[in-house]
């Protein structure tokens, strides 16, 4: 009787799995593990690559974590992400084993995440039908680090490279930025950095036409042909039909396309030969990947190097004149307009050197920071979203008072990062209201009551 028992209690072990996976299968779809209705939902298109989950054999290690998954996380592999294509879902990880990478597919991501390149995720092995290696059951492990932000590079020769386009002229405008303000929807493109400087008519719309042409790039929307080039510029015109850039080729060797027109599809001869060219035509630039580029939480944590928002911003000539008359020791307009960076940086160090002096400066921005905070938990639309081409990176603008709890007289610029999966926020310099206009306006004209042209630059 006794080895009945024991070979009946032997022969229950080796069941028990088998009994798992038919009681699985008997479920219904309702009822499914989170993991497996995850896979479902988020099946490779066919003209994707399509992924079979055929994980290699790996111990059996189980954990009670919140995925709902049966490997410990400890027992994972986890690598970079070396690049990911949004547009086609699918992109690759760094081998950690120093192989091939490894393919990651967007259906294989169980968290919901969308990969980014410096992004680590914990992964299975696993093949696909052409037997390479990709990641199954990924999941982040960290986000990527943010890359320090300076700032937007004005100079840039990108569009200038790709094409020769007249938007400076030695006259009072030039042909190619007066048609587009002319064809656009009514707005004020007027723009100067400080009060000392003369007005640029049209100086936001040219660094709009630049850099949106530069995320364009990034996102591959920029359509070329045998003869023609164009891409859509984000604008519209009264109709809210959207404007395009068309180009044709140069007849010189560099660079390899020149400006024809800004025109609307189908309208007037420009629009119509544009219409016959391309189909479909391009889309606009789009900025938002995730909700942490468009939403701020004004709950989660938030850092800021004071020491380098106050040293840089002075030296950059970020802060209002009276500010810093006021908090760094005094200012002199004359030997500011006889050597601005000289003198700029000579305030920042006196500043730097006096320690009572200093915290005075620092105690007045953290308190205007705190402020900031404040408002945009009250007013979710304070915050204002704006782009970086140079890194290709989204932050946020924070309303900034500094002479007078009422009035706004600077913009914080504020990085979301993701530190294990939490959402925290990373304060990194100031900027003049005018510079904060211009940078916001590539993403989308701001509907902000304290980012309003006509209240920085004047009626």
């Amino acid at each position: 009787m006794l080895g009945k028992l024991t070979k009946w209690a032997s022969l229950g072990k080796a069941a028990e799995i088998p009994e798992r996976a038919t009681e699985a299968s008997t479920k219904s779809p309702d009822q499914k593990a989170p993991t497996a209705k995850v896979t479902e939902k988020a099946a490779p298109r066919p003209t994707n690559a399509s992924i079979s989950l055929e994980p290699k054999p790996k111990p059996d290690v189980r954990t009670e974590s919140s995925t709902g998954l049966s490997k410990s996380v400890e027992a994972r592999p986890h690598a970079e992400v070396k690049f990911y294509l949004g547009d086609k879902n699918y992109g690759f990880l760094l081998n950690p084993e120093g192989g091939k990478d490894i393919l990651i597919h967007r259906s294989s991501v169980i968290d919901g995440t969308v990969p980014q390149k410096g992004a680590v995720y914990w992964y299975e092995l696993g093949v696909d039908h052409k037997q390479r290696a990709c990641a199954v059951n990924a999941f982040l492990k960290a986000a990527p680090q943010p890359i320090p932000i300076p700032a937007i590079n004005r100079d840039t020769k990108e569009l200038f490279e790709w094409a020769f386009i007249p938007l400076f002229s030695r006259d009072s405008t030039s042909k190619a930025i007066s048609d587009l303000a002319a064809l656009a929807l009514t707005e004020d493109w007027r723009y100067r950095e400080s009060h000392t400087e003369s007005f640029d008519e049209f100086g936001i719309l040219r660094n709009y036409i630049k850099f949106t042409f530069t995320r364009l790039r990034h996102e591959g929307k920029v359509i070329t042909g045998e003869r023609f080039a164009t891409f859509n510029t984000g604008l519209v015109d009264r109709f809210y039909d959207p404007i395009y850039a068309l180009f044709e080729k140069n007849d010189r060797p560099s660079p390899p396309w020149k400006w024809r027109s800004f025109c609307v599809s189908g309208q007037g001869e420009e629009g119509k030969l544009l219409a016959r060219t391309f189909e479909p035509l391009p889309k606009a630039a789009s900025y938002f990947t995730n909700i942490d580029d468009l939403y701020f939480d004004a709950e989660a944590p938030f850092d800021e190097d004071v020491k380098h928002i106050v040293l840089d911003g002075i030296k950059r000539d970020r802060y209002p004149h009276d500010f810093l008359d006021a908090y760094a020791g005094g200012f002199s307009l004359q030997e500011y307009i006889s050597n601005r960076d000289t003198y700029l940086t000579r305030v920042a160090d006196r500043l730097n050197e006096d320690d009572p002096m200093f915290r005075r400066f620092r105690n007045r921005l953290s308190d205007a920071i705190r402020l900031a905070r404040k408002r945009v938990s009250w007013n979710y639309r304070a915050v204002v979203p704006q782009y970086y081409p140079k890194h290709n990176l989204m932050s946020f603008l924070l309303p900034i008072s500094l002479m007078d709890d009422t009035k706004v007289d600077a913009a914080l610029v504020v990085q979301s990062i993701r530190v294990d999966g939490k959402l925290r926020y990373q304060g990194y310099t100031i900027y003049p209201l005018a510079y904060a206009y211009r940078n916001a306006r590539l993403v989308a004209k701001p509907i902000s009551d304290w980012l309003d042209p006509e209240r920085i630059l004047g009626s």
